[in-house]
């Protein structure tokens, strides 16, 4: 008689903290963070797992960016979080490249534009990095001090200007090349505490759009900063 022994593990599902999929059509891949701290990337065209990190307790990913640098020839994938690194990681190997850090504390958004990364910041700046110099280069430019708050979300809009929402109910517009504030807007406010304003995302070249914690979403006018819908 044969003996077969067997041994069941139970699944332990690890939640997801940031996706991003990558502009690259003909190599098309999804960026995935997770609360272990490993990050994957997968095959869009067949699902697939292309390749992975390992986890790391001390690494929390909020958000991830994909670059296309022209001089190189190449696309690069950037991420940020919780543990207060900017970080670039090599495609082939999903290891790290470089990891800076933030200078402002945990990262609760991370965008590209032209050849900078900006990051929302917990101790209510904005932090632009460098991205010149090819795979593996990350430098600390300059930064913005937007409020004395947490800021939670930032979006890119055209080459000059970026929006910033925070923990105190307001979005507002700086502009990157002379650091300077030109509008602020202001989102309705609830009873008891101010809005976390979680989400903003860039509509095309007319309109940006705001997520915030009383559930609402709403379209802006980006160059009079006014409420569209």
């Amino acid at each position: 008689m044969e003996v077969l022994r067997t041994r069941l593990c139970e699944w332990e599902p690890i939640g997801i903290d940031a996706l991003a999929f990558s502009p690259h059509k003909e190599e098309p891949r999804l960026a995935v963070g997770r609360a272990s701290g490993a990050v994957e990337l997968w095959d869009t065209t067949t699902w697939h797992l292309h390749s992975s990190s390992q986890g790391h307790e001390r690494r929390s990913i909020r958000d991830f960016a994909w670059f296309e640098d022209e001089d190189e020839g190449c696309w690069r994938l950037i991420s940020a979080g919780l543990h207060k690194d900017i970080t670039e990681w090599d495609l082939n190997s999903l290891q790290a490249k470089v990891s800076v850090p933030s200078g402002g504390g945990a990262v609760w958004a991370l965008r590209v534009q032209g050849n900078r990364a900006i990051a929302a910041c917990d101790d209510g700046s904005v932090r632009v990095f460098s991205l010149k110099g090819g795979p593996g280069s990350v430098f600390y430019q300059r930064q913005l001090k937007v409020s004395a708050n947490r800021l939670l979300s930032i979006t890119e809009f055209d080459d000059n200007f970026v929006f910033a929402g925070g923990s105190d109910s307001q979005i507002s517009k700086w502009s990157l090349d002379t650091g300077t504030c030109e509008a602020r807007m202001q989102v309705e406010k609830g009873h008891k505490a101010d809005t976390l304003v979680w989400a903003l995302v860039r509509l095309g070249s007319s309109a940006i759009a705001s997520g915030d914690s009383l559930g609402l979403v709403q379209v802006w006018d980006p160059l009079v900063c006014t409420v569209l819908h």
